[in-house]
């Protein structure tokens, strides 16, 4: 048997990803350097670099520098280094072993997304883009505005052989494709079919990858249905805060924290990943994730004169059970008590049928802690009414999906955020993801609003500066 034929299924797929054809004999043969995804070195490839023969079909995308080293001029030699070690360690942190990166340049990373889709690809690519500026920014002159350029393009294997020859040439075609479409971060371009190129008319239908053959029907899949452990999936998350924006006072002060996996960007807690071990226990780690981003996000906030609060989410079955609890709290008695003022707890999930004396009782264990205390309840004003005595600030809420009817809709918020004010309590509606909900919130009367719609995601609570609230309407007969 020969050795490709004894090759088991993933190593074949590790080679139709990063491996070598033979070049023909008219051609020398690449050097492994040159062809490998970078990590075991960071020579800058070629310019004339050939494209790898198994490069795979994807999404991919440019990181530029050049900003970076305009920026830092002469002394680019001497920083470049330490900035290309803070960009190979984002890459190899963010990346699938499925995906791979090559230095271009000193200025150009090229990212191949192997099993992404466009969407979930400038998703992650903003990720990375962002993670990539925040860490170079602290090699950079203090009060520099430095942008990492970013664009995605999907990427057709066999269209791409046949139009481009090096990897300097798909780069160009980035460039080209993103002047061509700056109003959009992911430019689309090899399109295929017969309006795009009249000469790939007759191609046939795209292969997506090999079966298995004899000698892998023996082969064991266990490697394959790993189970996924709690700090694996926590690697993939990303916590930050959207910011709530005070329809009364039209501000930005109170910053609600999230948390989303990354490689589908959605929050985390909506994950139903089929390989995590021990699904139950992620409520409760992701409640400590949180937790930690928050106090971090203060820590940054307070040491650069920014001032806000930061309100954390936490599962009621967190605090209702001591053992969590203890553990939770564990962290919030490591800090000042004079930070608890820019603090915030908003309680989620509560079982239906909770006595408001319990949740009062959850409500005393997390008082010495933060000054602002949340409820987030669904869009039923009974439940304010029940626990309006429990010792929380504010009710939050979401828009009813389940109510297609606009008229129905706008009535139970209204309701809910009157009763929330004729118990002299805030109203918060939050995950507005359109425009009609920003237009509902204000015409049923909600004290603060957040999601998507307002404000997008922030690192760090209390940097409102470049939060603009143009979109959002005013209230009626406000000035």
């Amino acid at each position: 048997m020969s050795n490709q034929q004894s090759k088991s299924f993933m190593g074949r797929i590790g080679n139709m990803l990063f491996g070598d054809d033979d070049a023909p004999a008219t051609q020398p043969r690449r050097s492994q350097a040159e062809t490998t995804p970078s990590g075991g070195g960071r020579r800058p490839l070629a310019p004339g670099t050939a494209l790898p023969s198994k490069l795979p079909a994807g999404t991919m995308q440019l990181i530029g520098l050049a900003a970076i080293r305009q920026e830092l001029g002469p002394q680019w030699p001497d920083r470049a280094e330490q900035i290309f070690h803070l960009v190979e360690g984002i890459l190899r942190r963010r990346l699938d072993v499925t995906d791979a990166y090559y230095k271009v340049d000193d200025e150009n990373y090229l990212i191949l997304f192997t099993r992404l889709g466009r969407q979930e690809a400038a998703f992650k690519a903003k990720v990375i883009a962002d993670e990539v500026q925040k860490l170079v920014v602290g090699e950079l002159p203090a009060d520099r505005e430095i942008v990492v350029s970013s664009t995605v393009a999907e990427v057709d294997r066999k269209l791409v052989l046949q139009r481009v020859e090096s990897l300097q040439d798909l780069v160009n075609y980035v460039r080209a494709a993103a002047e061509a479409a700056p109003q959009d971060d992911s430019v689309t371009f090899f399109h295929q079919g017969a309006e795009a190129d009249p000469d790939l008319s007759q191609v046939g239908p795209a292969v997506t990858g090999a079966g298995p053959d004899l000698t892998d029907l023996d082969q064991s899949l266990a490697g394959l249905f790993q189970k996924k452990t709690i700090a694996a999936f926590l690697k993939e998350c990303q916590a930050g805060f959207y910011p709530a924006f005070g329809i009364k006072r039209r501000t930005f002060n109170i910053y609600h924290s999230t948390v989303i996996h990354v490689p589908t960007g959605r929050p985390a807690l909506e994950i139903d990943d089929p390989f995590l071990e021990n699904p139950a226990e992620l409520p409760f780690h992701l409640d400590r994730y949180t937790l930690t981003t928050g106090l971090l996000g203060v820590h940054r906030m307070l040491t650069s004169g920014r001032k806000g609060i930061a309100i954390m989410s936490v599962n009621f079955d967190t605090l209702a059970q001591s053992k969590l609890r203890d553990v939770y709290f564990a962290r919030l008695k490591e800090i000042p008590a004079g930070i608890s003022k820019f603090l915030g707890m908003a309680i989620h999930n509560i079982p239906a049928g909770t006595p408001a004396s319990r949740v009062a009782e959850v409500m005393a264990y997390i008082q010495p802690f933060c000054a602002t205390r949340v409820l987030h309840i669904a869009p039923d004003f009974r439940l304010i009414d029940l626990y309006a005595t429990t010792g929380c600030h504010t009710f939050s809420t979401w828009v009813p999906q389940d109510e297609v009817d606009i008229g129905k809709r706008l009535n139970l918020l209204s309701s809910f955020a009157k009763r929330a004010a004729l118990h002299r309590m805030e109203s918060v509606l939050a995950f507005a993801s359109s425009h009609d909900d920003v237009s509902t919130a204000i015409a049923a009367g909600f004290s603060f609003i957040e999601g998507d719609a307002v404000a997008p995601i922030v690192e760090t609570p209390g940097f409102a500066e470049t939060l603009k609230p143009d979109h959002i309407l005013r209230q009626i007969g406000s000035s």
